[in-house]
């Protein structure tokens, strides 16, 4: 009996390191969500972050700061997709250093504003708009 506890404890210790770097992995964008967080996309980012989300959207170039390629915040941040920044950025826009205001504007004021929209609906339409650009994103290599 000894010896069986031995193996079976062996190999759970074997399928533990192996589906370790599994279990590590950051989950994947909420397709659901994502496809809600799409018309959002349409609606409020395409005119500056373009179709694609590649930061060519007809008015990037009326800007006065680059317009960001979201279809790089994964790589940009060690490959792992920077889901509560977005939602803040979305939600607060960003202050950029040197330039004193928010260059990315907020977009929560703009929900919240819209007739019969509650906070969890807002905060959930922000997530989604979340998961959308999440989606962007290309898979790790």
């Amino acid at each position: 009996m000894r010896n069986g506890g031995t193996t079976v404890w062996v190999a759970a210790a074997a399928l533990s390191m192996a589906l370790e770097p599994l279990l590590a992995a950051q989950p994947e964008a909420d397709v659901r969500a994502a496809a809600k967080g799409k018309t959002s996309y349409v609606r409020y980012c395409v005119s500056c972050h373009g179709k694609e989300a590649k930061g060519d959207g007809p008015l990037a170039s009326d800007l006065r700061v680059a317009v960001p390629d979201l279809t790089t915040l994964a790589a940009r941040n060690e490959g792992k997709y920077p889901f509560d920044r977005v939602v803040r950025i979305i939600e607060n826009g960003e202050a950029l250093r040197g330039h004193g205001t928010a260059d990315m504007p907020a977009w929560g004021d703009v929900f919240k504003k819209t007739k019969g929209t509650e906070e969890a609906t807002v905060n959930a339409a922000i997530r989604s708009l979340s998961h959308y650009i999440w989606s962007l994103q290309p898979p790790a290599k």
